[in-house]
């Protein structure tokens, strides 16, 4: 019996398969080190973008923080704002009712009202009589002690809160008239009236008897006093018809303080949208 031979085909088949498998085992080496590689950069795109957003997340912050910070500011000072002009308006009503000047307070709105009580215009008349522009310069003699100290740079002799410089805005020196139908005479009609009572009572109360107060500046460096008239479209008493009441006939003085900063962010949106 012959000896059995090695079969040349069967060891091509062992090879090929050996082959086989070592290609296949390379090629998922090759799939798994590209995996690895896409996994590696995926991680590496994931984080950049985490450390973005962290920092676009810690800048947006900061900045709401410095926003806060500067509404917070612009609250108090609208609030110290309001308490300086209530507590200023206290003295003036405070100083004129000890020289028996009678006037009322609209804390709310900035207003003294120069009731009848304090200066009393005749019915279609601009002007006092002499005993009532008198009284006119008592009160800008009031107005010369106390409102210096609110204006912008205050004389050093005053010795003022520096925490009242500046904020001061404006005082209008406003008129009114009652509802009676203007007749023909110096005047057009009640609106053109009113506003020669506030010019009256600026020229007497400034120009005659204190001349201080027309150099009164704000921050903007301009002057705080100003006029202006309303007819007979803000009275203090409505009448559905025509009344000669004397409480109509009056001024007003209207204290508008410094505005708070103008950039900051909330207050820049309420700005634009017209609020």
């Amino acid at each position: 019996m012959s000896e059995p031979h090695d079969n040349p085909l069967l060891e091509d088949e062992g090879a090929g398969y050996l082959i086989s498998m070592s290609d296949l085992m390379a090629g998922l080496l090759f799939i798994f080190l590209i995996t690895l590689m896409v996994f590696v950069l995926s991680f590496q795109r994931a984080t950049e973008s985490r450390d973005t957003e962290k920092d676009h997340l810690e800048r947006e912050t900061t900045q709401a923080i410095v926003e806060r910070d500067r509404l917070r500011r612009v609250v108090e000072d609208l609030t110290n704002s309001r308490a300086l002009r209530s507590a200023m308006l206290a003295r003036i009503r405070v100083e004129l009712e000890s020289q028996g000047i009678h006037v009322e307070v609209d804390t709310e709105h900035g207003i003294l009202h120069l009731t009848e009580e304090a200066i009393n215009f005749p019915s279609s008349r601009a002007e006092l009589a002499p005993e009532e522009a008198a009284k006119l310069g008592k009160i800008g003699a009031v107005l010369m002690r106390v409102l210096p100290c609110y204006a912008e740079s205050p004389p050093a002799q005053l010795e003022c809160d520096p925490g009242k410089e500046g904020k001061l805005e404006s005082v209008f020196i406003e008129g009114h008239t009652d509802n009676m139908p203007y007749a023909r005479g110096r005047f057009h009609d009640n609106w053109d009236l009113s506003a020669q009572r506030a010019m009256y009572t600026y020229r007497v109360m400034v120009d005659r008897e204190q001349p201080g107060l027309a150099h009164l500046k704000n921050g903007d460096g301009l002057p705080i006093f100003s006029v202006t008239g309303y007819g007979e479209g803000r009275p203090r008493n409505a009448h559905a018809q025509p009344t000669p009441d004397a409480a109509n006939r009056r001024i007003d003085m209207r204290f508008i303080m410094t505005p708070p900063e103008a950039d900051v962010g909330p207050v820049t949106d309420l700005r634009d949208r017209g609020l």
